[in-house]
């Protein structure tokens, strides 16, 4: 029993815990969530409550673990030292579940590993969240342009700016190590916010060399299950391309040297959309369309009044036809209100929003 007996005698320390909005509960539990959002540092945390004699932490990813021989072990060492709480981080089945008072299995997609296992999800940082971690900020407009920069990865929040590419970029290579997954996700970063469906990116690849069709479906659909990636609907239309979402809008920004600053501020709308209701579409002229609160978003980072009223004003028909009765336009710092046809219009800096949605 090396291996449990190693890990019994040193639990890692999550140095510069920082609070999140998730809290670990003192029961079973099944954390999930997308890579590197934080979940290990949330579990450590928690094992620091814990008696040092009554925890064990256990990370299948480590290089060191022979996953036969812990199999086999688990359970006897568990009862011969009373362990009441057992961590299991990057779970990946090869490991039956053990039996204590509280199991803690720790892995990147919210389907249950046990049935009626208890599900909690941590996802990356937020932009309240990112203050907390970020701990330089002076003005929030500042601040929000620095999350543009760094994105949601608690790792990036604090890394020097003359640092960050080559951090995101390993990150990158972290999250997808084989060459054809970094391909796939760089055609991705191409189409942040944009419109594309798996058959497009299929055929841009396929130019660049030999790929499978079903790796690629499979792939995507792998990515979508690890929360990687989200995608929205076109409203009235659910067979045409889809609107592309990433978890970290930074990573896409460090792949090329062209920036796009709209597929950031769209991925990120519409991720921070999605955590508060599934009933989400776009439309032709509107960015964003929530039917069943009858209330529009337009992203315009530079908007002014009369840029946003040529906006809304070429989005008429569909503001009727969805019967949208509150538009919200979102810009770097401007803010301003006005009327189209007795609806309200305001237009607020995108950092207002986001945290007083």
């Amino acid at each position: 029993m090396h291996q449990l007996e190693a890990f019994y005698e040193s639990t890692p320390k999550a140095v510069g815990f920082v609070e999140r909005r998730v809290e670990m509960p003192s029961h079973t539990v099944q954390l999930y969530g997308p890579p590197r959002s934080g979940k290990t540092w949330l579990v450590l945390d928690h094992l620091s409550r814990v008696p040092r004699r009554k925890r064990l932490y256990v990370d299948l990813r480590d290089l060191r673990v022979d996953k036969e021989e812990l199999a086999r072990s688990l359970n006897p060492f568990i009862h011969a030292q009373k362990i009441e709480t057992v961590v299991l981080d990057h779970y990946d089945g090869s490991v039956p579940l053990p039996s204590c008072r509280q199991l803690v299995v720790v892995c990147e997609k919210g389907e249950p590993v046990r049935p009626l296992m208890p599900l909690l999800e941590l996802k990356s940082l937020d932009f309240e969240e990112y203050l907390a971690f970020e701990r330089r900020h002076i003005h929030l407009e500042h601040s929000f342009s620095l999350y543009l920069r760094t994105g949601s990865l608690p790792q990036m929040a604090q890394v020097h700016e003359t640092l960050l590419t080559m951090a995101l970029q390993e990150a990158v290579r972290s999250i997808f190590p084989r060459e054809n997954e970094r391909s796939l996700f760089r055609h991705l970063a191409r189409h942040l916010g944009k419109q594309v469906t798996a058959y497009q990116l299929y055929t841009l690849m396929k130019k660049e060399g030999k790929i499978s069709k079903d790796w690629l479906y499979r792939t995507l659909k792998s990515w979508e299950e690890r929360g990687i990636v989200q995608w929205i609907e076109k409203m009235d239309h659910p067979r045409a391309a889809r609107r592309l979402l990433i978890y970290d809008f930074a990573m896409p920004a460090s792949l090329y040297f062209e920036k796009s600053l709209m597929g950031q501020l769209l991925s990120l709308a519409g991720s921070h959309l999605l955590e508060t209701s599934r009933d989400i579409y776009f439309s032709d002229h509107l960015d964003f369309l929530l039917p069943d609160e009858h209330r529009a978003i337009l992203v315009s980072p530079f908007s002014n009044h009369q840029i946003a009223a040529q906006k809304v004003a070429a989005a008429a028909e569909e503001i009727d036809r969805y019967a949208v009765r509150r538009i919200t336009i979102l810009t770097i710092a401007n803010r301003f209100e006005f009327t189209f046809e007795k609806k309200p219009v305001r237009a607020v800096p995108f950092y207002e929003w986001i945290m007083g949605e």
